[in-house]
């Protein structure tokens, strides 16, 4: 994860702070729990916390979990003094965070960077309260072109397709799915669509 760890510091920008409070009002929106009442909150791939701050207020509880720890000292000084958020440095394809009964898990742009995207999906599911939520915001299935150095910047799928996320869905046996375009990203003279799929648990 060098590739993170450079880029920390200068990862947040007003763009990115802005596209973050747009997925997080449309997960809200979309949530059957109603966001005012406290809620227990795990974001995966969490980086510098642009999209978990969207859900910092009232006694909400936020958990953010990384493998870089470069991109985890930003999020840890950016929530310093809140004793309702905390980071943990690990890989949670090969480890275990050993707490569970969330709310709600998020994950925004960190899927495509899974060796078994369906397998980490199957075991937050695990880890998710009786009518807890995942929203994963993700690629669209695109050509390999998005990222410039998809090896060394630890890039291992190109994006998802409906029905790739419609069949883990399926296979996961949640109770309801759904899935939208809510951005779109401009680079390399093409148009990438971002997607946000939830998974609602049974």
């Amino acid at each position: 994860m060098s590739h993170f760890n450079q880029v920390a510091n200068s990862w947040d920008t007003p763009e990115k702070t802005i596209q973050n409070q747009k997925y997080a009002h449309k997960i809200t929106s979309l949530m059957h729990t109603p966001i005012n009442s406290p809620l227990k909150i795990l974001e995966v791939g969490c980086g510098t916390g642009l999209l978990g701050s969207q859900f910092v207020f009232g006694n909400n509880q936020l958990i953010g979990i990384d493998t870089s720890a470069g991109m985890l000292e930003v999020f840890d000084k950016k929530f310093n003094g809140n004793i309702n958020i905390y980071s943990r440095l690990l890989n949670l394809e090969e480890e275990d965070l050993n707490e569970g009964n969330f709310d709600l898990i998020i994950s925004a742009m960190a899927f495509h960077h899974l060796k078994k995207p369906e397998s980490m999906l199957f075991k937050l599911k695990k880890m998710l309260s009786p009518k807890g939520v995942i929203a994963v915001i993700d690629l669209d299935f695109e050509d390999g072109s998005f990222h410039p150095d998809p090896k060394n910047m630890g890039v291992h799928h190109s994006g998802f397709s409906e029905e790739t996320t419609q069949k883990w869905s399926k296979l996961g046996g949640f109770s309801e799915y759904s899935r939208e375009i809510v951005n779109t990203i401009e680079k390399n003279d093409k148009n990438y669509p971002i997607f946000l799929s939830m998974f609602f648990n049974s």
